[in-house]
């Protein structure tokens, strides 16, 4: 059977912005990642989502977006089905620093899941360089941040929901749904980087991503390339992630960082695409 294009490489017209503000979005390697998409593949499968940025612009028809990050999934979730509802509790929060640590402390047991799904967008948008970080009781504990923070609106909300439509969510380790890709899949994965003896400040939740994970790692990708899916992975100039794949088409990029926050701390960091199909950067 002949793959439909489902995944246009030059990017959907009309393209819809993320929700969330997210550490490490692939935002500014964009044009990169879809010179790099094929456009043979039948369905898109993006183990980390988190902001989900590559998704939104290729307008893929048919996806799984998966996360194992729990709030992020169920918010997604909650919008993609009631973008007004979330909206409407996010936007009614007030925004200055009390108001901000006073939403920040509230445990998300005692709310409900549209008041999760709000809470979650809010301190989002108005946290510190839209980082996500717990401490190890799994609470959020990102300082409130500055410059111009906003909520987005209604319409930006419903738009996004819109093309949730098209993905279904999965709260799940990236091995599951690496054992389910195949032919006609194209998967983009941009995993956390491993710390190896760097102090864990938990980012992206606390043990999220460790050595051990990027053998994991290397091994399920072997196997979802051996089963016949395209796949694209980003990650740092690592040596165990490189060593494993080293058979791999490689590229290296040169990526703007602004993690810190500030502009005296903006960098440039080395970033690697591997891919076990070929494409060209023309």
């Amino acid at each position: 059977m002949q793959a439909k294009s489902t995944l246009p490489n030059s990017g959907a017209a009309g393209a819809v912005e993320p929700l969330l503000r997210w550490a490490g979005s692939k935002k500014k390697l964009l044009p990169v990642l879809l010179a790099a998409a094929p456009d043979d593949a039948e369905r898109y499968i993006e183990p980390f989502a988190g902001s989900a940025v590559l998704f939104l612009r290729l307008g893929a028809g048919n996806a799984i977006l998966g996360d194992l990050n729990e709030s992020l999934i169920e918010t997604y979730r909650i919008v993609q089905r009631y973008p007004r509802a979330v909206w409407e509790r996010a936007s009614m929060l007030g925004n200055t620093p009390d108001d901000y640590y006073a939403i920040r402390a509230i445990p998300r047991a005692r709310l409900n899941a549209f008041e999760r799904a709000a809470q979650f967008v809010y301190l989002n948008r108005y946290c510190f360089n839209g980082v996500y970080r717990t401490n190890r009781a799994g609470q959020f504990n990102v300082a409130r941040g500055k410059g111009h923070l906003f909520m987005p609106d209604l319409d930006a909300f419903k738009a996004f929901a819109g093309r949730l439509k098209a993905a279904e969510l999965r709260c799940s380790d990236f091995e599951e749904l690496l054992s389910e890709a195949g032919s006609g899949d194209f998967v983009y994965l941009d995993p956390p980087y491993a710390l190896g003896d760097k102090r864990d400040r938990g980012e992206y939740g606390c043990d999220a991503f460790r050595e051990k994970d990027e053998r994991r790692l290397i091994a399920a990708l072997r196997s979802a390339d051996r089963r016949g899916a395209k796949i694209l992975l980003s990650y740092s100039p690592a040596t165990t992630v490189l060593q494993g794949l080293r058979k791999w088409q490689r590229h290296d990029l040169t990526v703007a960082r602004n993690v810190a926050g500030f502009t005296s701390a903006r960098r440039s960091a080395d970033e690697v695409l591997l891919s076990n199909y070929d494409w060209s950067r023309g």
